[in-house]
């Protein structure tokens, strides 16, 4: 991609970004201090991801310094974000950690509780590598591969057989993604997770990955699902298999990297930029499979969201809250300023 055309496209993005009021500072600046609108008091119970116990600790304690009456309490025996909307749908939680984007049949269940949508914040991205750390996704072939990208409507190509980004067909040859000479006909052999567990849910990446990807689509009928066996994790199993498979492509996090594969470069559509998935591209979300971390709560619509749950969502994303992120062991990706003066304005 020509330099110049990344650094147009840049800075027309940024353009729009500030006069949309989003981007008040500079690309990469930090959001602003956290200063209280209101004192508040009282105690917000968590629940949720226990990859996010430590931070809500470090949220806590930071909030408490601006309000000493008020306090976040996490349940540890939430270990799962499943269990914390369990907790939310049944009142025993005010805030749920999603370190995923939440089930369609979470939000199905919390609409038929409420009547309303359930609210969510980014608060943060997820992490570029760290294994279980809502790590960005890397799609891997193998080293002898002579394809070098790919755009999000032919990676649906590639998963799905609903094709809903506009794919003329299901790759069933590398040939069908643009390769010629002996690629031609070679088959496309798709590794990937477990789309859907024994709860009737899939793993919080394939959830992803049919959101982001597929559109809600349905996943190719011959995908060689990879599971967790003793001593391999699927994400693992999955870049091993196309280590071993001239043919294969699949899907996992830059952090399980090996011998004898690539990874691909990535665009949203074609005309658009290609992007590696660098660690600075991740953070701009630039790479089109970075991911995000979320606050969920209840937030009736009509009403105004409660105090302390607005102040404590306002200290999340000023510069302390996400100083709190940058701290953390599982290194999510802090939010700059743009980033967090719009997850501020879905606060309702």
């Amino acid at each position: 991609m020509n330099t110049a055309v990344l650094v147009r496209l840049r800075t027309g993005a940024a353009l729009a970004l500030a006069l949309t009021g989003c981007a008040q500072l500079e690309p990469g600046a930090p959001p602003p201090p956290y200063s209280p609108e209101i004192a508040v008091a009282g105690s917000l119970r968590a629940a949720g991801a226990d990859t996010m116990a430590a931070l809500l600790d470090d949220w806590s304690n930071g909030f408490g310094r601006h309000h000493p009456r008020a306090s976040v309490h996490t349940d540890r025996r939430s270990t799962l974000s499943a269990q914390g909307m369990a907790a939310l749908l049944d009142g025993q939680a005010d805030i749920v950690t999603f370190v995923r984007e939440p089930f369609d049949s979470e939000r199905a269940a919390f609409q038929a509780r409420f009547g309303y949508p359930l609210s969510t914040v980014r608060v943060a991205g997820g992490s570029y590598a760290t294994k279980g750390g809502t790590h960005a996704i890397a799609v891997y072939v193998h080293a002898s591969n002579p394809l070098s990208s790919l755009t999000l409507a032919e990676l649906d190509g590639v998963f799905s057989r609903t094709l809903r980004r506009g794919a003329p067909a299901t790759a069933r040859t590398w040939g069908d993604l643009g390769l010629g000479g002996a690629w031609r006909d070679r088959p496309v052999n798709v590794y990937g997770m477990l789309t859907r567990r024994a709860s009737g849910n899939p793993p919080g990446i394939v959830n992803f990955m049919n959101g982001r990807v597929l559109l809600g689509g349905e996943w190719r009928a011959d995908l060689r699902e990879q599971v967790d066996r003793e001593g391999e994790q699927s994400l693992a199993a999955i870049v091993a298999r196309v280590a071993g498979d001239p043919n294969g492509i699949g899907y996992s996090g830059f952090g399980y990297a090996r011998a004898g594969v690539k990874t691909l470069a990535l665009a949203e559509a074609a005309g658009t930029p290609y992007y590696a998935g660098t660690r600075g591209e991740v953070a701009r979300l630039d790479y089109p499979l970075s991911r995000s971390i979320y606050l969920g709560f209840n937030a009736p619509p009509g009403m105004p969201l409660p105090p302390l749950m607005r102040e404590f969502l306002r200290f999340v994303l000023s510069a302390e809250g996400q100083a709190a992120i940058a701290r953390d062991r599982m290194a999510f990706i802090p939010q700059d300023g743009a980033q967090a003066a719009r997850a501020r304005a879905a606060i309702p």
